[in-house]
């Protein structure tokens, strides 16, 4: 079983989103895939709660099934306030072990700061995905995760190893967006992916629907998008490379 986390100390930049249809993508591809809600605030459980598989089983009686060869853990927030949260890391290791015996691909989705949940989640993966804006507070941000990630590799040896950045809901019309995006990959270099999420309103009318674009606008921009990122971290490159 191979793991990849979601993460980003700053909020709103399309972290579940990704962790969403990366998950579903890599389903759709023939993988099976376990997702893990590891944000209090459940979003990823509430964005995927208009999927259903009746026919599926759960995996050891917590995740549920969302759709073929897909299954969530919920968020503790959908049983609790955020506030009553808890978290016991060694039954999240005890899980993941028994995950790894069952499924092809572990996602993970953090919450918007390296918290007691997000360092839970970082410790529990191989790799991390960082989605980033291109705009100058998420630039600032981004620079603070890296720096997370060098100390979470150190903490956490052969786990947390960045496998890209990812820039995140880019609007081709504005031009200061293009031109962060051309800073990106000269500062970045390899560590950027060549996947780019455009933005499009399709992948808000998903997740108010409960549903995956892929589900719901399978011919959008958006849904085009991560077809491609989950082709790039399935094979190692783009498809259009």
């Amino acid at each position: 079983m191979h793991s990849i986390v979601l993460a980003n100390q700053k909020g709103g930049v399309g972290k579940t989103t990704t962790a969403i249809h990366l998950a579903h993508g890599c389903a759709l591809a023939g993988q099976r895939v376990a997702l893990l809600d590891l944000d209090p605030q459940g979003n990823a459980t509430v964005a995927l709660q208009g999927m259903s598989a009746p026919a599926a089983e759960p995996l050891f009686d917590l995740l549920q099934p969302v759709t073929d060869r897909l299954w969530l853990l919920p968020s503790v927030g959908n049983v609790a306030t955020p506030t009553d949260a808890s978290l016991d890391v060694d039954r999240l290791k005890a899980l993941v072990e028994q995950l790894a015996a069952v499924v092809d691909l572990l996602v993970i989705d953090c919450p918007p700061r390296m918290d007691a949940w997000g360092w839970a989640g970082v410790q529990l993966s191989d790799e991390v995905v960082v989605p980033v804006q291109p705009e100058f507070f998420s630039m600032h941000g981004l620079s603070q995760m890296l720096s997370s990630l060098a100390a979470a590799s150190t903490a956490f040896p052969g786990k947390a190893r960045l496998r890209g950045v990812l820039p995140v809901m880019v609007d081709s019309r504005e031009p200061v967006a293009l031109e962060v995006l051309e800073d990106l990959r000269r500062n970045l270099g390899s560590k950027l992916l060549d996947s780019v999420i455009f933005r499009d309103p399709a992948l808000v009318e998903a997740a108010s629907h409960g549903k995956s674009v892929f589900v719901h606008s399978p011919w959008s921009k958006g849904a085009l998008c991560y077809a491609e990122l989950t082709w790039e971290l399935m094979h190692g490159r783009s498809s259009i490379g």
